[in-house]
């Protein structure tokens, strides 16, 4: 009989035990669903706020599916550059005019000259800056900034005719293998959230060695940065 007891004690222990496991991962279980479907709805919710601002700003609404002139220019070295990305995958384009905003213009310029020195160089592509302006203007440009991305003097107005794309300058284009523009960009000095979003997002598809803005935008929400609230200091190396 105590031995009975004993296994029976043994037994009813071991079940508790059990139970208690069994309960304690059902209930952990919920709460991470439950964590996990408001993780969802917040992501929904931020998504959504993302691409309410992008369809109603003026940035990326009318270049979307659009293609990019395919064109044979010289580059202030006077060697001839090709704009058909069939070879190359992808491109990025600025396009500009010298008397442009010069805080939004020269934002650009940095941003662009960061991209191309962080490029994985077994995937490197090409980085154009289209402006309507003599090449000896765009060399002073490759100085001032220690440019090594191409600078396209386009005096013979071959890209600038076209109207939809050089109307609001500066402009910025990611061109895919197809020569549609799949991102765009216009910047403005008052909103400085756009660049910030601009480049958060497309980075993702630059296969950077050095991250142009994710130590600066950790934690935050698309929301977040539209409302601006963020440091805009942090970033100052980057932004206006």
């Amino acid at each position: 009989m105590p031995e009975i007891r004993k296994i029976s004690l043994i037994l009813n222990i071991l079940l508790s035990v059990f139970l208690f496991v069994a309960l304690f991962g059902v209930w952990k279980l919920r709460n991470t669903n439950a964590r996990r479907w408001e993780e969802l709805r917040e992501l929904r919710k931020v998504n959504a706020d993302y691409k309410e601002h992008i369809n109603t700003s003026t940035y990326a609404s009318n270049y979307q599916g659009q293609e990019f002139p395919k064109l044979q220019l010289k580059n202030i070295n006077g060697d001839w550059i090709s704009t058909d990305f069939s070879e190359t995958g992808k491109g990025l384009v600025l396009v500009f005019k010298p008397r442009d905003c010069q805080p939004c213009l020269i934002t650009q310029i940095k941003l662009l000259a960061h991209v191309y020195q962080n490029q994985d160089p077994e995937k490197r592509f090409p980085i154009y800056a289209f402006a309507n302006a003599p090449a000896g203007v765009l060399k002073r440009y490759k100085r001032s900034f220690n440019l090594h991305y191409e600078l396209l003097s386009d005096t013979e107005n071959m890209l600038f005719q076209n109207e939809l794309l050089t109307h609001r300058t500066p402009a910025i284009f990611v061109v895919n293998k197809k020569n549609i523009i799949t991102h765009c960009h216009l910047p403005s000095k008052d909103r400085p959230q756009n660049t910030v979003l601009f480049f958060g997002v497309i980075q993702r598809h630059l296969r950077l060695q050095k991250p142009l803005l994710n130590d600066h935008l950790k934690g935050l929400t698309y929301s977040q940065i539209i409302a601006k609230e963020f440091d805009i200091t942090s970033l100052s190396t980057f932004i206006y």
